[in-house]
């Protein structure tokens, strides 16, 4: 069997499921010895160093894939998410906002961007968000339980018990 960048992807994400990320990293460092230029190798590699708390080299994974590939919206998301997991938030609103530049219908990048609105405390905004991925993804239940928090922070009683009520129904308190 001839050893190919695809054959070590392939492996990786077999890895990278069973949680062997630090062997998923391994294989896909080979791959992109093969393939400098696949992006979602790199985004890929991005993913397990993020899954081991690598968050430099996370960093710096998600930024070789944006090089490659400037116009993929997961790329874009999931910095916007390891950022803000840095504490980074400036620069993750950037890449929210980057990612729904691309591609505004994506009612999770949505989501993604009104977590980091609500956690400061701009409710308002985080409302619009979570609105706008509920719409675009009726059943995301992440984002109708973030958007249930928001409306109590607002003090939008009934919003929030209709959420509440839908969450209940789906079986989540």
């Amino acid at each position: 069997m001839k050893e190919t960048a695809e054959y070590f992807n392939s492996t990786a994400l077999l890895l990278a499921s069973e949680g062997k990320h630090a062997e998923a990293v391994a294989c896909l460092r080979q791959a992109i010895r093969i393939d400098k230029e696949n992006y979602v190798l790199w985004y890929n590699l991005a993913l397990s160093y993020r899954a081991m708390g690598q968050y430099d080299d996370a960093r710096n994974a998600l930024l070789q894939a944006l090089e490659i590939n400037p116009f993929d919206v997961d790329i874009f998301d999931t910095l916007g998410v390891l950022l803000h997991e840095l504490g980074e938030d400036t620069i993750a609103e950037d890449a929210y906002q980057a990612a729904l530049g691309i591609a505004p219908q994506n009612g999770r990048v949505w989501n993604n961007y009104g977590v980091l609105q609500f956690s400061q405390k701009r409710y308002e905004a985080a409302c619009k968000s979570f609105e706008t991925a509920v719409t675009l993804l009726p059943e995301f239940n992440d984002a109708l339980y973030n958007l249930r928090d928001t409306y109590e922070e607002l003090g939008k009683t009934d919003k929030m018990k209709k959420c509440s009520a839908i969450l209940a129904e789906r079986g989540i308190s």
